[in-house]
């Protein structure tokens, strides 16, 4: 075999065998390496061809949910091993010469995150004959929901139930005997403080026999425990999941993976998180145990617009009946303000409303880019009082739709509890069965005005716990 291109890293001789194979890679790569010695690199591959196994995986016709879920990733991890080998195989091979990878498999859609590589390994991916291309990290900011009111101190136990619990009638729902239990809210945002007065019962690493692998996961440094350096998890945890008063499904559990740090939120630690939900593993990362899914995960981020990057995993969570939820964005001074993943046709996009069931200014409003209604459905989400990350008893106020949709997911965790043979159009249609119209702020979007549902200020309206649930039968 001719080599068109040869080059040697630390000994090993590196051949690609046709000029054409060299791979694109992003100028955000040379920029990085300009300033570092190493930087982090997404590869796609060119025999990828994900949507062959998908179509085998739904070609099972599969009805038990634990089915679902190890199918789903037996087929999908297996061929991303076969995809992945040869490019793997060298990338060890260069470790073992002194360069220190990290490697983390996104076997949904047979990508392969590589951490800490430096320029010689750039260049040998770049004309490996696998591969397609080399993409860079980039930043989310952390910005729809942190309109912050107030920060109490000391002992803040709360004994009434806040606005927006009574506003989407959890307690009726609780009266009749439903808390949430037997279902699990996944979380992807910035942590958790699971020592918290109102989280620490309704974490499941906390219940018996049950420990930190499986229900948290920190795809950048792999922290063995629960941590939140800056409040946004916290507090959306509690409002779905949270006990005192805080949570519309106290009796439920939450499970978290830290996908943004800080103010930021990285598109490759979003992404293994999104493979950790629809299949979590230990904190380091392996032993992965697919029964330890989430019925929901919710999602109080996002950026810009119309932007597929997230596609393949909401697909693969309503694949094994994860329900996707998603913060719709907060600039909804004018239309077409909605944020991705949350404008994409398989995510549930969630709005925010007042205490008056009123949009909230800040709300993002359709339509999406390609002409859907967009959101779907509104919550409260203005000075929502939830847990806060500064210690175990304190509470905070915050505004915006990351608030909103957590109160959404403990909704879904209310139906789960009550059936928990749902799929997730089920689930939607009992949310939009459940939502309640009312009146916007005025004007139109999309040519649909505000009192017409649905529109592109609430979608369908003020989701209703007690309405969605009954519009579905108990499973006995």
């Amino acid at each position: 075999m001719k080599c068109h291109i040869a080059f040697i890293v630390l000994g090993l001789t590196y051949c690609a065998v046709v000029s054409a194979s060299v791979a694109r890679v992003d100028e955000n790569i040379w920029k990085n390496l300009e300033q570092a010695t190493t930087t982090n690199v997404k590869i796609t591959f060119k025999k990828a061809n994900t949507k062959a196994a998908f179509e085998r995986f739904n070609s099972l016709k599969l009805t038990s949910r634990n089915a679902k879920l190890n199918s789903q990733y037996a087929i999908l991890k297996d061929h991303t091993d076969v995809v992945q080998a040869d490019v793997i195989f060298d990338l060890k091979k260069a470790s073992a010469h002194g360069k220190k990878h990290e490697i983390a498999q996104l076997w949904i859609s047979s990508e392969l995150i590589v951490r800490n590589v430096d320029k010689e390994v750039v260049e040998m991916l770049s004309v490996h004959p696998d591969v397609a291309s080399l993409e860079s990290e980039w930043i989310i900011q952390l910005d729809n929901g942190m309109v912050r009111t107030s920060i109490p101190s000391g002992n803040n136990t709360i004994s009434n139930y806040q606005w927006g619990v009574v506003n989407v009638g959890a307690p009726e729902v609780w009266n009749a005997g439903n808390r949430g239990t037997g279902a699990v809210v996944g979380v992807i945002d910035t942590g958790a403080r699971a020592t918290h007065v109102a989280l620490r019962y309704t974490y499941r690493g906390n219940q018996p026999g049950q420990n930190h692998n499986y229900n948290w996961y920190a795809p950048t440094g792999h922290d063995a425990a629960p941590n939140d350096n800056q409040g946004h998890g916290t507090h959306v945890i509690g409002s779905a999941a949270g006990t005192e008063g805080i949570g519309v499904a106290p009796g439920s559990s939450w499970i978290a993976c830290r996908g943004c740090i800080s103010q930021g939120c990285t598109n490759f630690d979003l992404l293994q998180c999104g493979n950790w939900m629809a299949c979590p593993t230990n904190t380091v990362g392996a032993a992965p145990d697919c029964s330890k899914a989430p019925n929901v995960v919710n999602n109080s981020w996002g950026g810009g617009s119309n932007n597929p990057w997230y596609d393949a995993i909401i697909s693969a969570w309503r694949n094994v009946d994860i329900v996707p939820i998603f913060s719709s964005g907060n600039a909804g001074f004018t239309c077409e303000t909605l944020i991705s993943p949350g404008d994409r046709p398989l995510a549930i996009s969630i709005g925010a409303t007042l205490a008056n069931n009123q949009r909230s200014g800040l709300s993002s409003m359709g339509p999406t880019v390609d002409g859907r209604i967009n959101p779907f459905i509104v919550a409260p989400g203005n000075e929502i009082y939830s847990a806060s990350h500064m210690d175990d008893t304190s509470f905070i106020s915050l505004s915006g739709t990351s608030m909103a949709a957590p109160h959404v997911a403990g909704v879904v965790s209310l139906l789960f509890s009550r059936n928990p043979n749902l799929n997730v159009a089920q689930v939607t249609a009992a949310l939009r069965a459940g939502a309640i119209p009312h009146a916007a702020v005025g004007g139109s979007c999309g040519g649909i005005p505000d009192n017409i549902y649905p529109n592109n200020h609430v979608g369908y309206g003020r989701i209703s716990a007690p309405a969605a649930i009954n519009s579905i039968p108990q499973s006995f």
